[in-house]
């Protein structure tokens, strides 16, 4: 589960159709919860209806019943309480006699009279208990001697003077009982003992019969499609009448509701159970419907509804990703378009169809693209050759320095010393230009730079004799490196004017030349004068405002005549060797002075014709 969300977030995170399907689905989530709330509603809604309206039908078709056993409550009373019959009863043989014949005559008479005028019954019959001979108006008089063993005849006798209902079960009395249609299944029969008030341990009793059919059609107009089924239950769950003249199962196991859907025990489908009880008979009607046949609409309606759901998910993914080809797509192509750019790659350009805002945005990274390579090539260019040019212009205002400062030490020296000394002089001053001018090269190797040094040193040694030693050191392993021309030549001359310069005698400088932590170390040292703490402070700062990246700005800076030696070779170096070389200075007031030059192994790096970056070596 967590790497699961890990993914999703990942997903998030990188992918913008992925942010965009996320918020339309959002977007949808509401309206697929309130549609399946509303769907859930209406079935509720439905049940409820159903409920009512079934019950209504429920109580109409009950009270119809009722009022058919009411009617039926009634002319039993009437009957067993009838005097003329309970006195054509009262005859106490055994047997048949003549009088008992004639008296049963009149008793079937009124029995016939009744049944003609209410035709819905089936019989009625009374059961004389002396002669143990039912009298029915059906088919007449029939000695039946079992009856009064049976339990329905002794409850009868305790119930006192109350009616009771046989319901008769398949295969509860035989054969000879079922010829009478008081015994057999599919009648109900309403029995009370004649002359109900009056004490005896023999009873008559009237049996009102009346078919089940006749209450089913009551109960037909509660079922509309053969797979509904119908129920009437009496109290103590036997059944009344119905669809099924078998035995009821088990429909209702508690509880007092009454509605109930559950599956089905035969079919295993759901199915709707709708109950109403009465209040005058405790008889309760059962109606068994299918969950099918309610729902069929309300289905049809939730299959629109998934329908729907899922074509607004296929849309929310067709659109979210539409948006994202019209929308994030161009961005990814803009992105890919700057990423080339920075790559160095300034002839990108991205194909461009649209007449939106997009498109006028890639139209304008082309138009930037294509401008910022002309820039390039026309303006940084030839801002490149301008600094290489004012640099070459700063490296020959050297020459002149030193050739005045040169000429005035001629000009000194002619006046003490003699002529031999003079051409000497002026012997080493060739050399040192000759060299100089190297055919063009703006690099020596090491040695040739050491042995350039050589004779400027020659002629300072000539001008201060003995109050002027050098010395120096160079590891053969660093001879044959390249390094531009002219960077000790400056440092050199400063350690003579301005450390040695005012010191009478033991004047040294010594320089070094050796490979340190992957760079090539010049360090040039002298014992003069030094230079005060705020001073060094003040040369350090200055110095370390130049910067490859500066441009133009520390060309111009440089041009002043503070610093001019010191910045003129950390200028050269910066624009030759990177922001990798550098320039360090060291000092102690009237101990001396220290400046080491820090270049990079490889040589300096020039713009050849084409265009191209090349080292030398």
């Amino acid at each position: 589960m967590a790497g699961l969300l890990t993914r999703i977030t990942k997903a998030y995170k990188r992918s913008v159709q992925f942010r965009l399907t996320s918020y339309f689905l959002i977007i949808l989530v509401p309206l697929v919860g309130v549609s399946m709330f509303a769907s859930l509603r209406s079935e509720q809604i439905l049940e409820r209806k159903v409920n009512e309206q079934t019950t209504v039908a429920l109580s109409s078709a009950m009270e119809a019943i009722d009022l058919t056993m009411d009617n039926i409550e009634n002319m039993s009373m009437v009957l067993a309480t009838d005097t003329n019959l309970n006195e054509l009863l009262n005859r106490k043989e055994s047997q048949l006699t003549a009088e008992m014949t004639l008296d049963f005559q009149k008793v079937l008479l009124q029995l016939s009279n009744m049944n003609s005028v209410n035709t819905y019954l089936a019989q009625l019959s009374i059961y004389h208990a002396y002669s143990q001979t039912v009298l029915s108006s059906r088919y007449g008089g029939r000695r039946m001697d079992e009856l009064p063993d049976q339990s329905w005849y002794q409850n009868l006798l305790k119930a006192g003077g109350k009616s009771q209902l046989l319901l008769p079960r398949i295969g509860e009395f035989n054969s000879y009982q079922q010829l009478d249609p008081t015994f057999q299944p599919g009648y109900v029969t309403l029995m009370r003992t004649m002359d109900p008030f009056k004490p005896g341990d023999r009873k008559h009793v009237l049996m009102i019969t009346l078919d089940a059919n006749h209450i089913k059609k009551h109960l037909d107009t509660l079922i509309h499609n053969n797979n509904e089924s119908v129920y009437l239950i009496a109290p103590d769950n036997r059944l009344i009448a119905g669809t099924s003249t078998n035995e009821v199962p088990l429909l209702w196991s508690s509880g007092t509701e009454n509605m109930l859907i559950r599956d089905s025990e035969l079919t295993g489908e759901s199915e709707m159970l709708l109950r109403y009880r009465s209040a005058f008979s405790g008889w309760t009607v059962i109606v068994v419907k299918p969950a099918a046949a309610m729902y069929a609409e309300l289905n049809q309606l939730r299959t629109f509804m998934y329908i729907i759901i899922g074509m607004s998910f296929l849309l929310t993914i067709l659109i979210s990703w539409i948006v994202y080809r019209g929308i994030a797509s161009p961005l990814s192509s803009l992105a890919y378009g700057m990423k080339q750019v920075r790559l160095g790659r300034l002839d990108t350009n991205l194909p461009n169809k649209r007449e939106d805002e997009f498109g006028y945005l890639m139209n304008a990274f082309n138009d930037m693209a294509l401008e910022q390579k002309h820039l390039i090539e026309n303006i940084y260019e030839q801002q490149l050759l301008r600094l290489k040019a004012e640099l070459r212009v700063l490296q020959s205002q050297i020459n002149p320095h030193f050739l005045y400062n040169t000429l005035d030490t001629i000009y000194s020296m002619a006046e003490n010393y003699e002529a031999e000394e003079i051409t000497e002089m002026a012997l080493n001053l060739s050399k040192f230009f000759r060299l100089s001018l190297s055919k063009g090269h703006d690099e020596f190797t090491v040695e040739e730079t050491i042995e350039h040094l050589q004779y400027y040193l020659r002629v300072q040694a000539l001008r201060f004799i003995d109050k002027l030693s050098v010395s120096i050191s160079m590891d053969d392993s660093c001879k044959s490196y390249l390094v531009l021309k002219l960077l000790l030549q400056p440092i050199v001359e400063n350690a003579i004017l301005h450390g040695l310069e005012q010191r009478k005698r033991d004047g040294q400088v010594k320089i070094d030349c050796r490979l340190d932590q992957g760079r090539l170390r010049l360090e040039v040292t002298d014992n003069g004068k030094g230079i005060q703490a705020d001073r060094l402070s003040y040369i350090r700062d200055e110095l370390a405002k130049v910067s490859v990246y500066t441009g133009k700005a520390w060309v111009q800076e440089i041009r002043r005549n503070d610093l001019y030696g010191l910045w003129n070779v950390k200028a050269r170096l910066k624009l030759y060797y990177g922001d990798s070389a550098d320039l360090t200075i060291d000092s102690v007031e009237n101990e001396g002075t220290t400046v080491i030059l820090w270049i990079p192994i490889g040589g300096a790096y020039e713009s050849d014709d084409r265009g191209r970056r090349t080292a030398a070596s």
